[in-house]
């Protein structure tokens, strides 16, 4: 796939891939006429050719970004086995960043990516905020970056650290752009889904021109992508609502599957209660009697729920299972249509990049960049009233209605009131607000972004040096808007009383909240049924909620490079250079999110949710770096036993403001014993510094999950069984015993911490190239990659703690104190976290490619077959917390043991045609479970089928056709069910996402002038 080489494809030939070239996946390596251009390859500073690389590497050219019709670089990326499922504009988004598209490589965390353009560092457009779009860190946002622009993608695994700086933990992604380009480009594409729905659409337009007689180029692209989303009620196979529950009495299970997921304690029309909770003893469970609810009951005995029009219905249970809130089928709330499954989204770029030789020994460069990205996520889970989250009157729990509101119909109040004990004149009403807060929420982002330099040559005697000088201005400005429920706004106008004139109002002497809403007037609102809300009264509920991110970066680096001596196999390559870099991050939350100030200092909240706290901070780093490479053999020596044999080092010292100094290097080599059969291998000691989030994040309050050890679920697992339920005895609590927190969020804070150190990884890899000479136009790969990081910054969630805590040998903890549980419930009630140097991460795996081509003259004089494979085998990815259990991440959902992608091309002048074969291996929900405790453990494998097609009609006009999911295969069953765990998120719906969507077409014309 990598570097298909389909000559009408590209725009110019790259830098590293002629069309007479085949590329091996893995480490890049040409073979052909290319073979020997030296270039600036990634993961080092000094000019080499692309066959002398020793870390694992990757590479996509611009020609299989525009014979597959990629929108996006994202998807491009993640076409490669050893890109986890990072960040993409599917599934649930961010209010404060949806739409973004941040890459993951192996698996270890979006933050743990460096990605560069040209070399050089990109601004970020995540969010500081702790509420995000995904991890924290300097993670750059892949919307930003054109995709005619891009000559190649090169993706390095693990050396790039002592080269780029801090965050190249996993590796590095450096997008390289065209350079030189002369000529004219105007294209457009329109994508549309089997369905009829999901369109999308781009118009690109790219334009050079060589001056100066050659001396100057100037090169100017521009691009306007549009995609429309689409929400999990609008694929069968998300809205079926699978779902891992505890099963009834009796299972040979502790965990079986569902379908139809339904929460009957809630509704989105309302349930009358007649008292604060909703409860179910495990008896009425266990026999399907639901008799004596806490809950409004009809003439038949049957507990009611409000229709859409307001009217009582009997609540349809639907299959109990062994679990008190979460039932199989019957009318109870969904959260399927609370689902985001893609992201609208709308983005304008613009770039212009400029050169000009002054003399032979000196040149200058500029970039100058601008994007707009705008994402919308489309629905969420809404503001909800439950006894399930909070005691009534408290802006989660019940909401308190006066019997005679006089939005209930006459029998409503009949039957409510003879329900109710005696002398009581109010009810509890719980609800599931999905017409008033639908979770819609919008993200601009803005980014500009300058580079200004000089480079050229000079000589030493008869020694060529090569030097730079360039700084790199970026910033990022993201302005997020959602409508979001005023708390006290929303009590008002629920208590509705009819007027001296008999119109239904406001009590008279309603207080507004101190925020400005739609509109200041109170207007009644009727939370009986559905879809009878007044628009005015949703005007005086809702409030723009709005918040602000700014990044801003500045980069300045000198380096020089040269041959300073000559060994007998060829000159020292040599690199010096300094980098200053300057890292700020400034979030506003806004007033909605901000809270209300009080006089004592706190703030209380006008929603529901947690108050967003401010952040403000930065770092500045001081580096200096160099680079060594050593020939000791060379094939011109004819040596008997060793063809070429050459040793690599390289060190950076950074110096950072925040987390004081550290040092980074590598040390490999290449050995070649034969011609064609080299053997590679580096070590290297990777940094990541404490991003701004984790070092300044003040005392946040949130919301957490987690399967609470002491559970009946969760009380076998874990390292030592028999330890956890011990000291869940010594907590207080026995069995059986189930946690809300395992189904419903609870309370909770999250803090920064402003002595954090870098993280350290120490990393090896080991591999081997053949292009045997006796099989021309072959390349085969295989690298053995070994990831250790330590000190690894986690925010440690409530997962983290619960397993430290119950899981240590010493009882109670540090981590038992961040627990709180109700005295006498055991309940959880809050969960303390913040960010610590306190956890390991580690990968181990192969990755492995092939590369063959086959001259067809038989069939045009300038036809070629190339056959193309990526294979990634995963050994092992876990991720432990201080001292709690290890979670394995190897074999689970998005990180299957096997995956592998093949590409078969046929070029020519006239046609190009592709077939591509995607294999995602089987995995498990929990690979720490132990076997038999799902009655469905897992999924099989399972291989998409992707086809493209580009004709030629002339030189001038280029036609294509991209269908992805050939086949209309669908995800493996039951991929998409909640498996109730944490780990590593690697999200089913991002892994088998084009199984979800259905078939999909792309087609597309380009002109070249």
């Amino acid at each position: 796939m990598l570097a298909t080489t389909t000559a009408f494809a590209q725009t110019q030939p790259p830098a590293t891939v002629s069309a007479d070239t085949a590329v091996a996946p893995n480490s890049g390596v040409p073979v052909g006429p290319a073979a020997e251009e030296q270039i600036v390859v990634t993961g080092s500073r000094i000019r080499r050719a692309l066959s002398d690389t020793i870390e694992p590497t990757q590479i996509i050219n611009s020609q299989q970004i525009e014979t597959r019709g990629y929108t996006n670089i994202g998807q491009a990326l993640a076409e490669l086995p050893a890109i986890a499922p990072g960040i993409n504009g599917s599934g649930a988004q961010s209010a404060l960043g949806a739409g973004q598209t941040f890459v993951d490589f192996f698996g270890l965390g979006t933050q743990r990516t460096l990605t560069l353009v040209n070399g050089r560092r990109f601004v970020s457009s995540n969010t500081a905020s702790i509420f995000g779009p995904t991890d924290s860190g300097s993670q750059v946002d892949l919307n930003t970056i054109p995709t005619n622009l891009v000559e190649r993608i090169d993706i390095v695994a693990v050396g790039g650290a002592p080269i780029y700086g801090s965050d190249a933990i996993s590796g590095t992604v450096n997008i390289v752009l065209k350079h030189d380009y002369h000529g004219l480009e105007l294209d457009a594409q329109q994508g549309i889904n089997n369905a009829g729905d999901g369109e999308n659409h781009r118009i690109r337009g790219l334009a050079g021109l060589n001056f100066g007689g050659g001396r100057g180029n100037i090169t100017v692209s521009g691009e306007y992508n549009q995609s429309s989303g689409l929400l999990d009620t609008d694929r069968a196979v998300t809205a079926a609502q699978t779902f891992f529950t505890t099963p009834p009495a009796g299972s040979a299970f502790q965990q079986v599957l569902i379908t139809n997921r339904r929460i009957p304690a809630l509704s989105e029309q309302g349930i009358p209660y007649v008292s604060d909770l909703f409860a179910l003893s495990p008896a009425q469970v266990a026999s399907g009697n639901f008799g004596g609810q806490p809950t409004v009951t009809n003439a038949a005995g049957q507990a009611v729920r409000f229709s859409p029009g307001g009217g009582l219905v009997p609540i349809d249970f639907g299959t109990a299972t062994g679990n008190l809130i979460n039932f199989s089928g019957g009318n109870g709330f969904s959260l399927a249509p609370t689902g985001n499954l893609s992201t609208p989204t709308k983005r304008y770029l613009g770039n212009i990049l400029g050169s000009y030789q002054f003399t032979d020994g000196v040149r200058g460069f500029f970039e100058d960049w601008y994007s707009r990205t705008r994402g919308t996520n489309l629905v969420a889970q809404p503001l909800y009233n439950t006894a399930l989250f909070d005691v009534a009157g408290a802006p989660n729990g019940n909401l308190i209605i006066d019997i005679n509101n006089p939005f209930l119909t006459a029998a409503s109040r009949a039957t409510i009131a003879a329900a109710l004990p005696a002398g009581q004149t109010s009810f509890y009403l719980g609800r599931a607000n999905t017409d008033l807060q639908s979770g819609i929420a919008t993200s601009t982002i803005d980014l500009f972004r300058t580079v200004a330099g000089l480079d050229g040559s000079f000589h030493i005697g008869d020694r060529a040096f090569t030097w730079e000088v360039v700084g790199n201005y970026g910033r990022s400005v993201s302005n997020s808007t959602s409508p979001q429920v005023v708390t006290q706004n929303f009590n008002n106008a629920v208590d509705a009383v009819l007027s001296p004139t008999g119109t239904i109002t406001c009590r008279p002497g309603a207080v507004s909240a101190n925020i400005a809403t739609i509109s200041p007037t109170c207007a009644p609102l009727n939370v009986f049924g559905q879809g009878a809300t007044s628009q005015a009264a949703l005007n005086y509920i809702l409030a723009n909620a709005s918040a602000r991110e700014v990044n801003e970066q500045v980069v300045a680096t000198a380096s020089v490079t040269g041959q300073p001596f000559q060994l007998p196999a060829g000159g020292v390559g040599l690199v010096l250079g300094y980098e200053h870099r300057d890292e700020r991050a400034r979030f506003e939350p806004g007033q909605y999110y901000f809270g209300d100030p009080q006089p004592d200092g706190t703030r209380s909240a006008y929603g529901a949710g947690s108050n967003f706290d401010p952040i403000a901070g930065g770092f500045y780093t001081n580096e200096g770096f160099g680079e060594l490479e050593v020939p000791l053999v060379s094939h011109d020596m004819g040596w008997r036993f060793i063809d070429t044999f050459e040793l690599k080092a390289a060190a950076r010292y950074v110096q950072n403001s925040q987390a004081g100094g550290d040092f980074t290097w590598t040390g490999g080599g290449r050995l070649s014993p034969i011609a064609g059969l080299t053997f590679v291998g580096n070590y290297t000691r990777a940094i990541r510094a404490p991003a701004i989030t984790e070092a300044f994040n003040p005392t946040s309050p949130n919301f957490v999950l987690a399967n609470d050890p002491c559970d009946s679920r969760y009380i076998t697992s874990g390292p030592n069984p028999a330890r956890r339920a011990a000291n869940c005895v010594a907590a207080g609590i026995n069995q059986p015993f189930q946690s809300n927190i395992v189904d419903f969020t609870s309370k909770g804070s999250v803090s920064g911490n402003p002595n954090l150190m870098n993280e350290k990884a120490n990393s090896w890899t080991v591999g081997i190239q053949a292009r045997p000479k006796f099989i021309p136009r072959l390349a085969i790969n295989a690298d053995w990659v070994h990831i250790d990081l330590q000190d690894a910054i986690v925010s440690l969630g409530a997962q983290d703690i619960f397993n430290a805590c119950y899981d240590a040998t010493s009882y109670p903890n540090d981590f038992c104190g961040r627990i709180d549980r109700d005295p006498a419930t055991h309940q959880v009630t809050f969960v303390r976290s913040g960010y610590l140097n306190a956890a390991s991460l580690k990968y181990a795996g192969l990755l492995a490619g092939i590369a063959y081509s086959i001259p067809t003259p038989f069939l045009g004089a300038t036809g070629k077959i190339s056959l193309n494979g990526q294979y990634q085998y995963i050994d092992k990815l876990e991720r432990r917390a201080g001292t709690g259990d290890i979670t394995t991440g190897a074999g689970t959902i998005g990180f299957s043991r096997h995956k592998a992608t093949a590409d078969i091309d046929y070029s020519s002048d006239a046609l190009g045609l592709q077939l591509q074969a995607q294999y995602i291996g089987p995995a498990v929900f929990n690979a720490d479970e132990k076997p038999g405790v799902r009655d469905v453990p897992g999924v099989g494998g399972i291989v998409f089928v992707n086809a493209s097609a580009a004709f030629n009609v002339s030189k001038t006009y280029i036609f294509r056709i991209s269908v992805d999911n050939l086949f209309q295969q669908r995800p493996p069953y039951p991929a998409l069910a909640d498996p109730g765990v944490a780990g590593f998120g690697g999200g089913a719906e991002r892994t088998y996402y084009e199984g979800i969507i259905g078939r999909s077409y792309r087609v597309s014309a380009t002109v070249r002038l």
